[in-house]
């Protein structure tokens, strides 16, 4: 009777053990290696690109199917030798995905930072070759070349890389300024190319300090209170006011998730006549009727007075 009372005290203290054990959060297993308040992950929100939806309620009547205080971090105007890296390094830190929208000329200087970029589970759209302030002070030709080339770039930075991190490249286009037009978005829209514009900004591109640019970002999501961010992966003072910002926007109840696009997305595009962006591998390329090898970059066709920002 000794032996089955102890038998029996042990199992039942080896039950509580496991009910214990089975009840505690799985907090420590999923938070963020560098900071652990926050999440290991970042959801992922989903993008139609059929038809080539312009987004973003700062300038079109839908945007991105973002929930109440989810913000969508994205990053213009790299790649960015002196400043892409650091910002990469401070949203590994704090285990968040954004979308960069990559100029062409600076995709063909610094291939390496594109594919660091994928390779660190980023989203990447074009921003044309050579960023000119308003494409439509360009002729229609010219600025549809400019589009056009900075998809070329941007691939071509990508090829040696593996079919995973090419398939970061997605469908999505921003205009410089957000200056667009309509028949560019009609283009755009023919070859299955999402338009991405933004809900606020960070007017990071100001001559202001980190502090007022981190001021300024929680100020313009709070009035509105989800949506997209632009930033700029170009400036210091982003990256110094970064890490802050996550922080920050986390403490107060913000969720930041990784824009995407449907899982279907590059196959559209690849398909369209007169496509962007080409398949990703050789079985895409047959059934799409392309040549899985890229073409060559044409030469640069900036007209007068427009240049780099």
């Amino acid at each position: 009777m000794g032996g089955f009372r102890v038998k029996s005290v042990l199992a039942i203290l080896a039950l509580g053990a496991m009910l214990a054990c089975a009840s505690l959060p799985a907090r420590a297993a999923e938070a963020c290696p560098g900071d652990p308040a926050a999440p290991a992950s970042t959801p992922i929100i989903r993008v139609g690109t059929k038809g080539g939806p312009a987004l973003g309620a700062m300038q079109y009547p839908q945007t991105a199917p973002l929930a109440a205080r989810q913000v969508a971090f994205t990053f213009d105007d790299g790649p960015n030798p002196d400043t892409t890296p650091l910002i990469l390094d401070i949203l590994d830190r704090h285990c968040v995905k954004a979308t960069f929208f990559i100029i062409g000329i600076y995709a063909e200087r610094h291939p390496e930072i594109v594919r660091d970029i994928a390779a660190r589970g980023h989203t990447i759209g074009t921003h044309t070759w050579s960023h000119p302030n308003n494409l439509r002070h360009l002729s229609l030709a010219n600025a549809q070349r400019e589009i056009r080339r900075g998809f070329e770039a941007a691939e071509k930075a990508l090829a040696p890389a593996p079919e995973e991190s090419r398939a970061r490249l997605l469908p999505f286009f921003r205009f410089p300024g957000l200056n667009d037009s309509k028949p560019l978005i009609g283009w755009l829209s023919a070859r299955n190319i999402a338009t991405l514009s933004c809900e606020f900004g960070s007017d990071d591109w100001r001559q202001i300090s980190p502090a007022e640019v981190k001021r300024r970002t929680i100020r313009n999501i709070a009035s509105v209170g989800r949506g997209i961010l632009i930033m700029h992966d170009t400036k210091p003072r982003t990256a110094e006011a970064l890490s802050s910002l996550i922080v920050t926007l986390r403490r107060q109840g913000y969720e930041i998730v990784q824009l995407d696009a449907a899982v279907d997305a590059r196959a559209l595009a690849a398909a369209a006549p007169d496509p962007l962006l080409g398949a990703l591998n050789h079985a895409e390329a047959a059934r799409t009727g392309q040549s899985a090898a890229l073409a060559p970059l044409t030469n640069p066709s900036l007209e007068t007075g427009e240049s780099l920002r």
